[in-house]
């Protein structure tokens, strides 16, 4: 049976779907459709009072197609074939989904204000301990050629002098490409957690609330 205010709901929340694909589009708005209908919801305010307006409710839907999509590492995003540059890109964008979906409900919105500042105060430090690990790198790298040439320039003057330099200027740069992976996996790791927590607070937010999701028992 069709009824002005679902076919408005639902054509107002299919605005807001556009990140996603058109056959996930129709699923997910299919399914709230038979919802409300089944619900017998026939009012736009019954409809609003039940589900929320359309904008916060496609928020709440985004978050849950990223936080899946991540869990499944983006495997079905180019049959799988993505860098890690754009796996770290949409990563980034499933958190700010997850913000904006705690956003989206009154009582979560002091949380997501907290989040959103650990989170500013965590990428800021994680700025600067990178800066001054590239300082310290920078300053490494130059110490290390400096004292080669060193090393070469004394060769003709004293060798144990020139095997010194030039052994600890080698030593000096081979620290470095031991270093560099390790800092790198570390801040990977770091990063890795930070998802996984949004991931979990994702699923406490969307699925520990009455909205229903598409994938529940109605």
């Amino acid at each position: 049976m069709e009824n002005k205010a679902v076919n408005e709901y639902i054509d107002e929340l299919k605005v807001y779907l556009h990140p996603l694909d058109e056959s996930e589009q129709n699923d997910v708005l299919e399914f709230y459709r038979e919802y409300l209908i089944d619900a017998n919801l026939t009012t736009t305010d019954a409809i609003v009072n039940e589900l929320g307006l359309p904008k916060k409710l496609a928020r709440k839907v985004l978050a849950d197609y990223s936080i899946k999509m991540s869990e499944d590492n983006y495997q079905h995003v180019d049959n799988g074939h993505i860098t890690d540059n754009e796996r770290f890109k949409k990563n980034l964008g499933m958190i700010g989904l997850v913000l904006l979906a705690l956003m989206a409900s009154p009582i979560a919105i002091p949380v997501a204000i907290a989040l959103v500042l650990a989170l500013v105060s965590f990428f800021g430090l994680g700025i600067l301990f990178i800066l001054l690990f590239l300082f310290l790198l920078a300053l490494s790298v130059i110490l290390g050629i400096g004292s080669i040439f060193m090393g070469i320039s004394v060769i003709f003057e004293s060798l144990a002098t020139s095997v010194f330099y030039i052994g600890g200027g080698l030593i000096i740069l081979g620290l470095n490409f031991f270093i560099i992976p390790i800092v790198i996996a570390i801040v990977r790791w770091v990063f890795d957690l930070v998802v996984i927590f949004f991931r979990w607070l994702g699923k406490k937010l969307l699925y520990g609330r009455t909205t229903p999701m598409k994938g529940e028992n109605k």
